[in-house]
């Protein structure tokens, strides 16, 4: 009922249309440096309006040869060598045919002294050409220690001898057919639902153009799409400073940082929606990031309303659970927690709430068994994980405990809680340099967490470490001291 991820179609829509723009060829004139990049977008841009996908797809790709060659070109007219070299690289990965850019590409390296890596490249180049004979001339040349050519080649002259004003006039050019090449590429692989491929595509022109509201629209959504909700919510977050006034992409942040977990922002976002109280999953999604951010309390008439107007659900009921739990009212969060598996036996994150309350009641038993019923249906949920570990080592099974910490840290290596709890039951069992390693780690991760330097000092102690063993004794009792003093 209330699918937290899924984006506006109509936006989604918007881009595929958005991006296709009419063509706007290049001069085709043979002064002209950059006729080839005009031909090979006009030839995309035609096979595109056609239909023919995948011509469009092999002109919009011969399109990015030349833009890059180009653009390594001018470079390295103007002397900007490093700048050159990562140009002629972006050619030689562009298109099925890419002798052109690795001959540039090894040119390159050798101008900057990478005479290894310019070897690597003509060796690549010898292989797809093995009948080339100016080839093997070249790496047998480098071989032997000839120097490169000159910083400008000869084909190259005409193009010094255009003016610089020009020549940043063909290198802004080059650089918006690039631009343009990546973005339709990118909304090809998107209208295939081919997400992932699209947002790399999108990332490239977004490299190339930052500034483009259009360019980080595309790839907002199109990380959206792909479940990268951290990598969505920069981009989406530019787009929508350029275009503050659409809801849908307020909307679709807002989802983005909700699941990326960043519930404070999309608590703000939410918090003023006209939509709001008549769309159930932004209701669901707004009360959901409140109660992740504390205010258990604003939370609960949200859902109050929610089921009023849309009839029970078992996610609702679960986040009422939370909300109740948050606030100590455990029997009413039990009660709440009851009732959503009632309703769904399945039902994400009940069991392991349900698993955490029967912890700090002491209902080890009960804990244990809601905590292992969560990970049959959510394996990978580490919270529950490092949870199930707590109760196992508080029923004095540790070596239980052991395996669901390292698979935990597997999934997420900055996890404080089980780095500690790993450290402390290494250093039970006297594995002090393995449980230090981890120990560390947690404390650097949560240094204000008095029961880590507590851990860490008895550490230091058992490797004979002792004045570090005192400095981490002193930061806990200090800590302890500032919580008794802060408690009301």
């Amino acid at each position: 009922m209330f699918e937290r991820s899924r984006p506006p179609d109509a936006l989604f829509a918007a881009l595929l249309l958005s991006a296709l723009l009419p063509c706007r060829a290049l001069s085709e004139s043979g002064a002209d440096p950059a006729a080839a990049l005009g031909r090979a977008i006009a030839l995309a841009e035609e096979s595109l309006h056609q239909g023919e996908l995948e011509a469009a797809e092999s002109h919009y790709r011969t399109a990015l040869l030349e833009g890059w060659l180009l653009v390594g070109r001018l470079d390295t007219v103007d002397g900007r060598l490093p700048e050159a070299r990562e140009a002629f690289r972006a050619a030689s990965t562009s298109a099925a045919e890419t002798g052109r850019a690795l001959r540039a590409l090894a040119l390159a390296h050798l101008r900057l002294g990478e005479t290894a890596a310019a070897v690597d490249v003509l060796v690549r180049l010898a292989r797809q050409s093995p009948n080339d004979a100016e080839v093997r001339r070249l790496l047998a040349q480098v071989r032997a220690g000839v120097p490169p050519e000159p910083a400008v080649p000869a084909k190259d002259e005409p193009l010094a001898a255009v003016a610089p004003a020009h020549r940043l006039e063909l290198e802004r050019r080059a650089k918006g057919e690039l631009v343009r090449a990546y973005l339709n590429l990118g909304v090809m692989q998107t209208q295939g639902q081919r997400f992932s491929r699209g947002a790399e595509l999108f990332g490239q022109a977004a490299a190339i153009d930052p500034d483009s509201p259009q360019v980080q629209y595309a790839l907002g959504v199109a990380r959206f799409n792909a479940r990268q909700f951290a990598g969505a919510t920069g981009p989406l977050g530019r787009a929508l400073a350029a275009r503050p006034e659409d809801a849908g992409l307020r909307r679709m942040l807002a989802m983005a940082w909700l699941n990326a977990e960043a519930y404070d922002k999309a608590a703000e976002l939410l918090r003023d929606d006209p939509e709001r109280e008549a769309d159930a999953s932004l209701q669901f999604a707004y009360g959901l990031a409140l109660v992740r951010t504390g205010r258990a309390a604003a939370a609960q008439p949200v859902f109050a309303r929610l089921l009023a107007r849309h009839g029970d659900s078992a996610q609702v009921r679960v986040v009422l659970g939370q909300a109740s739990a948050q606030q100590g009212d455990f029997e009413a969060a039990i009660r709440e927690l009851t009732r959503a598996l009632q309703l769904d036996s399945h039902v994400a994150e009940a069991n392991a709430a349900l698993g955490v309350i029967y912890l700090k009641q002491g209902r080890l038993a009960e804990a244990e068994e809601a905590l292992r019923t969560e990970l049959r249906t959510s394996p990978d949920d580490v919270q529950s994980e490092n949870a199930l570990a707590t109760v196992l080592d508080l029923l004095g099974r540790p070596e239980e405990a052991l395996p669901l910490l390292r698979r935990a840290l597997e999934s997420k290596p900055d996890f404080a809680d089980a780095r500690y709890l790993l450290g402390k039951i290494l250093l039970a069992q006297g594995a002090a340099p393995a449980a230090l390693e981890h120990l560390e780690a947690a404390v650097r991760l949560a240094p204000d967490d008095a029961n880590i330097h507590y851990q860490l000092a008895r550490a230091y102690q058992a490797l004979g470490r002792k004045e570090q063993a005192e400095e981490q004794f002193e930061v806990f009792r200090r800590l302890k001291d500032e919580r008794r003093k802060s408690a009301p």
